[in-house]
């Protein structure tokens, strides 16, 4: 797990919310304050029928998570205006066919099967922005490869935006 503080907020929140950087990745949560606070619970309802191209299913159980470009443009209606907001925090996590990509592409000896999810929490509140890189696997390891590769990864990935 690593911090990194976005130096060029202007830059990074335009491809964030204008961009289409971020489409690929799954939203696990996102939480905006302005003059209201709006929480998004980014695991699929159920009850709404299940758009298969929109979401992304959690190997493991039934889940469906949202992906970023179906909801981009409603998080960006609810940070617009004249002030910044508050704060806001997106929770990213990269489709779990992704994540034993990313494992494989390294090197790693990790199974999709393994891993959780390869997450960047987005966080902006007092004018500074940063995100935070996690990884989180479905049973206990001392091996630390993953995370380590997927700090530098979002690292890189950040400089690129940021």
């Amino acid at each position: 797990m690593r911090q990194t503080e976005i130096e060029n907020i202007k830059k990074f929140t335009n491809a964030l919310f204008a961009g289409n950087v971020f489409d690929s990745f799954c939203v696990t949560e996102a939480s905006f304050s302005t003059l209201i606070d709006i929480t998004i619970d980014g695991h699929v309802n159920p009850d709404f029928g299940r758009d298969k191209e929109k979401t992304e299913e959690v190997p493991g159980n039934a889940e469906k998570i949202v992906r970023w470009q179906y909801i981009r443009p409603l998080c960006y209606e609810a940070i617009k205006g004249d002030k910044p907001p508050v704060r806001f925090k997106i929770v990213f996590m990269t489709p779990p066919d992704k994540a034993a990509g990313f494992a494989e592409k390294h090197g790693l000896k990790f199974r999709e099967s393994d891993i959780a999810g390869l997450f960047m929490n987005i966080r902006f509140e007092g004018g500074k922005m940063y995100c935070v890189s996690g990884t989180s696997l479905k049973t206990f390891s001392l091996d630390k490869s993953l995370e380590n590769a997927w700090d530098e990864s979002v690292e890189a990935f950040l400089k690129k935006f940021a």
